[in-house]
């Protein structure tokens, strides 16, 4: 594993075990504040896992999880009071391999559910993201008629704009086509682009890490095995 930089500000203090049958995941990490982190490993290997404990999906038996200093869960031997906010209260945005749209609400009201029911601002402009989402004609429009890739647009946008403190994207291109994919990877990187909150990207394709991440943590059998960041990698380019 390669040594972190000074520049590497602390974001995510996250440190889990979790046992589930044959799988036990052990991970000790600290995550930039700001930017795209992308959780890269192969299928099995603890990713998918690791951002559900960040998201409060899941518990650890034991650990620490905080961001800023908000600590969403805090949990051991020794510890009191022991700390475990539902999902709800950690203020994330999170999108799944399924996007989930409301087939009952509009576009419009799809992107604007998360803000409307807890009450937060918005950490983008949001005319600005609907303009680089390209669905601006989409608004008034039921998720039934979305194609797979507008419908991922409009998921993309609802959370982000309901993310408070960060954003979690659970393999969200996993289930399109080369093509698709391709397509779909130019409006994350420019949505993304758009807010300072961090972002946890979970993937299986090195393309995809490399491409949307400025850091990248591998993880393989629910080990952290090396931590980089553009910055290593090239220490004339700039993060954001």
């Amino acid at each position: 594993m390669r040594a972190q930089p000074s520049s590497y500000r602390l974001m995510l203090t996250l440190q889990a075990t979790l046992n589930r049958g044959r799988f036990s995941l052990n991970v000790d990490l600290t995550l930039p504040d700001t930017g795209v982190t992308a959780l890269l490993g192969p299928s099995g290997s603890g990713k998918s896992t690791l951002a559900a404990l960040v998201s409060g999906l899941l518990t650890p038996e034991t650990g620490l999880i905080q961001l800023g200093d908000t600590v969403f869960c805090h949990l051991g031997d020794g510890v009191k009071p022991p700390v475990n906010l539902p999902p709800q209260a950690r203020g994330l945005g999170f999108l799944f391999q399924n996007h989930r749209l409301f087939p009952h609400l509009s576009v419009r009201d799809n992107l604007f559910f998360g803000p409307k029911r807890a009450g937060r601002k918005p950490p983008v402009d949001p005319q600005r993201l609907i303009e680089t989402l390209g669905i601006e004609h989409l608004l008034d429009v039921s998720p039934q008629e979305l194609s797979g890739g507008e419908s991922q647009r409009v998921a993309l946008g609802r959370a982000l704009l309901a993310a408070e403190k960060a954003l979690i994207l659970d393999e969200p291109l996993s289930s399109l086509d080369e093509d698709r994919r391709n397509e779909l990877l130019t409006y994350f990187e420019k949505t993304l682009a758009l807010t300072t909150l961090p972002v946890l990207y979970i993937t299986h394709r090195h393309d995809e890490a490399e491409r949307l991440g400025n850091a990248i943590v591998r993880l393989k059998e629910g080990r952290v095995v090396s931590v980089t960041t553009k910055a290593m990698l090239d220490p004339h380019e700039p993060t954001h």
